[in-house]
């Protein structure tokens, strides 16, 4: 299951936990991985080069 809905949801957690980690605030270990820097597999900009065109 990976419709819009699951996308938005995990999205949402991710700012969560990065806000959380931003303010200096001590993450749960069930949130560290959301707060990692880099695009979702799912997300456009994790699948097309510097200059715009697709991998």
């Amino acid at each position: 299951m990976a419709g819009p809905l699951v996308r938005s949801s995990y999205r949402a957690g991710r700012l969560y936990a990065q806000t959380i980690a931003a303010r200096g605030e001590e993450l749960t270990p069930t949130l560290v991985h959301l707060a990692a820097e880099g695009a979702a597999a799912q997300e456009a900009r994790s699948l097309l080069t510097p200059t715009g065109v697709a991998r």
